[in-house]
């Protein structure tokens, strides 16, 4: 169970996928081509980046009618045969303090579920003012990067 620190908020989302072993397979390829970052919002500007220990990720993110360029840091991977996945914190020029853990589990059940687990803190002036506008955002973010990750994976199974 991951942890979330003192003073910061939480929030913990999952999906189901489908089932068994293909279903896992599309899932941790997906992830490991940063397919989570396909969605209305937010672009992935280093894709060529593999997914690997003390990667930087940088992301473009359009919110709020405006553009910001944020950077994340890959802290720990979980590789296993039944569970994949990464987390990244963020960088000392990003308005949050936190991280974001995405996970791929196959499930003893056979289910196969994608969750996000995140804790997060503002650390810019104008994301503590404006607080419950930048919990809403984290809130669709998280929807979004679930939903891009299952439409990957069923668009990889279609072609099974």
């Amino acid at each position: 169970n991951a942890q979330c620190p003192v003073g910061y908020d939480r929030d913990h989302h999952q999906i189901e996928l489908g089932f068994g072993a293909a279903t896992f397979d599309c899932a941790r390829e997906a992830l490991q081509n940063w397919q989570i970052f396909k969605n209305l919002w937010l672009h992935l500007c280093n894709p060529e980046i593999p997914l690997e220990l003390g990667a930087t990720l940088i992301m473009e993110v359009k919110h709020l009618g405006f553009y910001s360029l944020i950077a994340d840091r890959v802290v720990y991977i979980i590789d296993d045969s039944r569970a994949f996945g990464f987390a990244y914190g963020t960088l000392t020029a990003h308005a949050e303090q936190g991280e974001e853990r995405f996970l791929i589990e196959w499930l003893e059940d056979d289910r196969v579920i994608f969750s996000l687990f995140a804790f997060s803190k503002p650390r810019h002036p104008l994301a503590i003012l404006g607080k419950p506008i930048v919990r809403w955002l984290q809130q669709q973010g998280s929807s979004m990067y679930l939903q891009a990750l299952k439409r990957a994976v069923h668009e990889s199974l279609k072609g099974l």
